[in-house]
């Protein structure tokens, strides 16, 4: 029974030691080409008088159980069938609880909109503490908090200049052909 006690005692020692500097490797991914990293917002959901609306609402969503991470969801929220999104935002499953429990899967969402609630403010970025599951070095934000990205501005232009250089490009194609 004493040895137990101490073997017991030793794990718990070591989890102690271990889980900080586990928490330590989660890196935050910067951005891509198109998407920067805005910070740590908190999910808007759950505060009272907002009719449940998300911090990112009215785009699209994503869950890829087991494989979610930042650059699969920002060439998602960046490669809309009509629209490139201003916003993507990731956060752990608000199926977390459930998911872990029953299956030991762990779910990362992926949110795109145009824009960020107003209600949503930026926290301490050791709020979004939480792992991807498609990569569990990388974070994909926290219980009730997203990690938010935002189109750069010149990702915008680039996709601006390359549709009028096709509009363009098929005009005069038509006009010399005439």
């Amino acid at each position: 029974m004493a040895r137990t006690g101490i073997l017991s005692l030793v794990s718990l020692l070591l989890l102690a030691l271990i889980a900080p500097l586990a928490a330590a490797q989660l890196q935050i991914y910067t951005g891509s080409d198109k998407y920067k990293y805005q910070g740590c917002f908190n999910e808007t959901n759950d505060i009272a008088n907002t009719a449940h609306e998300r911090a990112l609402s009215g785009g699209a969503s994503r869950v890829l159980q087991g494989n979610m991470t930042v650059p699969l969801c920002l060439s998602f929220c960046g490669s809309g069938a009509d629209k490139e999104y201003t916003y993507a935002g990731l956060e752990y499953s608000r199926l977390y609880q459930r998911t872990k429990q029953l299956t030991g899967a762990c779910l990362s969402e992926c949110w795109c909109a145009q824009r960020i609630s107003g209600l949503s403010v930026k926290f301490d970025d050791s709020e979004c503490n939480l792992p991807c599951d498609g990569n569990q070095g990388m974070v994909c934000g926290g219980a009730l908090k997203l990690s938010v990205y935002k189109l750069s501005a010149g990702a915008r232009l680039a996709a601006a200049t390359t549709s009028w250089g096709t509009v363009l490009a098929a005009a005069l194609a038509t006009y010399v052909m005439l």
